[in-house]
């Protein structure tokens, strides 16, 4: 019985200094604060649907006509992640690729707007970018071809591309 002790209390100080080891590595300094994007006002917009659908037929003209695809960036101004990614979207690589693309950005609030969109899409976390085909610029958004859809996560560092060029290469690879 002893030794069953003994195994166990090795066990915990092993599971326990990983535990801590695990910890220590989460735990460091916050990320730094991200500068205040510029012109936030004019990036996140808060549309009614109607003046959503309004914007996405326009891009979508415009963008058809140019011969683009769609870019569909599922946003809001309080998110960190989004944050990062219109800073990362200022970056010449990246905004040179962004220059290929027509572009909306939907503006979920607290994931409480547009929320058909957001179901459509499986949008379940932000920033999120759909990548689309538009065929019919009258017809629904949900119903154009989804050529690539994530969530991207570059200051929390959960999921997706996290750099200016990892989100070009995403692009790329979306428009074929």
């Amino acid at each position: 019985m002893a030794r069953r002790v003994t195994a166990r209390a090795g066990s915990w100080s092993a599971g326990g200094l990983l535990l801590g080891l695990l910890l220590a590595a989460g735990c460091g300094d916050p990320p730094p604060r991200l500068p205040d994007p510029p012109n936030p006002q004019a990036y996140w917009i808060e549309r009614s649907d109607a003046e959503l659908q309004a914007e996405l037929v326009a891009q979508c003209t415009a963008a058809t006509a140019a011969k683009k695809p769609m870019l569909l960036a599922f946003s809001a101004p309080w998110c960190i992640d989004c944050r990062q990614m219109r800073a990362l979207e200022a970056e010449p690589e990246l905004s040179e690729e962004l220059a290929n693309w027509g572009k909306v950005v939907v503006h979920v609030g607290r994931l409480d707007r547009h929320k058909p969109l957001l179901e459509a899409f499986r949008v379940g976390a932000i920033a999120h970018w759909v990548a689309l085909a538009p065929t019919d610029c009258a017809a629904d958004v949900t119903t154009w071809p989804v050529l690539r859809a994530s969530t991207f996560e570059p200051q929390t560092g959960w999921f997706g591309a996290k750099t200016a060029p990892e989100l070009r290469a995403w692009l790329e690879k979306a428009r074929g």
